[in-house]
């Protein structure tokens, strides 16, 4: 089973899209759905459907991404937290991604490209699997660079060992620490070239803010070190 973990903010609009393509497209989803303050109608619209898997977190206003993702890893029902957002579609069927389980890694992740959802059902645009045809997976750190999940899975023991997301980001890189903190503690981490996430083009409410990228290469070397920052919450 797996608990796909999101925010949302005023898209009800996604929403259709986002429930058939996870809770309505398998029964071993759960959809657990953190709703920032929507005054859009997202909220009757999630509480009429009454879906049994569909869990509804309403904060009550804007928060931040560490924020919400961390209510909603603590809200989920299964072992399998699934890092995801409410503006995304997963072009394969989740059973291959069940299948990927059977495997004795902690952390899995996924390709994901810009692309409408037309583009997901379209061979051409499917094709490949690397950032020469548009694929942004992001694992570089054999040569140096970052790992970063976007899209992907999580097992909950990463949380209860480590901590979970870092509640001193607004939003930008707080899924790079994450994940990058959970590969330099030992983590087993598995490229999943072939599952892919399309992004579908929508309004993006997320704001930059300068101090998410030094808190980020300052937690770096933390973790080059085996240190964890003080302030982190586990599950």
């Amino acid at each position: 089973m797996i608990s796909i973990v999101t925010g949302t903010l005023n898209r009800v609009q996604m929403l259709p899209t986002l429930i058939a393509n996870t809770v309505l497209s398998d029964e071993r989803l759960e959809l657990v759905l953190v709703d920032g303050g929507s005054n859009d109608g997202t909220i009757d619209y999630i509480q009429k459907l009454n879906h049994p898997q569909i869990k509804l977190i309403e904060v009550g206003e804007r928060s931040s991404y560490p924020h919400f993702m961390n209510l909603g890893i603590q809200a989920a029902t299964y072992e399998v937290i699934c890092q995801w957002n409410d503006d995304v579609i997963l072009c394969n069927e989740w059973s291959e991604v069940f299948l990927e389980l059977q495997s004795n890694h902690d952390f899995y992740l996924f390709n994901w490209k810009y692309g409408s959802y037309n583009d997901s059902k379209n061979p051409e645009w499917l094709k490949g699997m690397d950032h020469t045809d548009g694929w942004c997976l992001c694992n570089i750190v054999e040569s140096g660079g970052e790992i970063v999940m976007n899209y992907g899975l999580y097992r909950k023991k990463i949380f209860k060992e480590i901590g979970m997301y870092n509640l001193e980001y607004q939003y930008y890189c707080a899924d790079g620490d994450m994940s990058y903190r959970a590969y330099q503690f030992g983590y087993k981490v598995k490229d999943l070239r072939h599952i892919k996430v399309c992004s579908l083009p929508a309004s993006k409410v997320a704001t930059p803010h300068p101090k998410d990228h030094t808190i980020y290469q300052h937690n770096m070397e933390l973790y080059r070190k085996k240190i964890l920052p003080e302030y982190l919450q586990y599950l």
